[in-house]
């Protein structure tokens, strides 16, 4: 039995495909069709500048409160807002990459069949699938 792709994310052989996101399935070569790949673009709901703009807030909010018991000094003040910022601003700069996700028609309806963010390893599992379902239909037709 030929193995085509095995990773912790997915299995392929000739005959099946055994995926484990977004939810562990199999899906039969024979029953694939229409297979297609969909790349989905970072959100950009805006959200990140609010929370990006709630967390300066904090920051500045940290600062002023501080300011009595450290004093004026501007050693002080730089400490407060650094440590402020590492507190609670780190989190709110990154953003989420893309999403990849590859789609096909199983037994007449259409299914997510894998997905992943890591576009390496979506990468492979796509050549895989590629190479096993070439591999199926010379097979079936010989």
């Amino acid at each position: 039995m030929p193995v085509f792709y095995r990773g912790p994310c997915a299995r392929i052989t000739h005959r099946v495909l055994a995926v484990r996101t977004p939810a562990p399935r199999r899906f039969a070569l024979c029953g694939l069709s229409a297979v297609h790949i969909v790349e989905l673009a970072p959100e950009r709901d805006g959200s990140g500048a609010t929370a990006r703009l709630y967390a300066t807030g904090t920051a500045g909010a940290a600062v002023v409160a501080a300011w009595p018991v450290l004093g004026s000094t501007p050693l002080a003040v730089a400490a407060t807002l650094a440590a402020a910022a590492l507190a609670g601003v780190g989190g709110c700069w990154r953003t989420r990459g893309h999403s990849y996700e590859l789609h096909g028609v199983y037994q007449g309806s259409l299914q997510v069949l894998f997905r992943s963010t890591d576009r390496r390893t979506f990468s492979q599992v796509v050549r895989a699938l590629v190479r096993a379902m070439e591999y199926a239909d010379d097979h079936l037709t010989n």
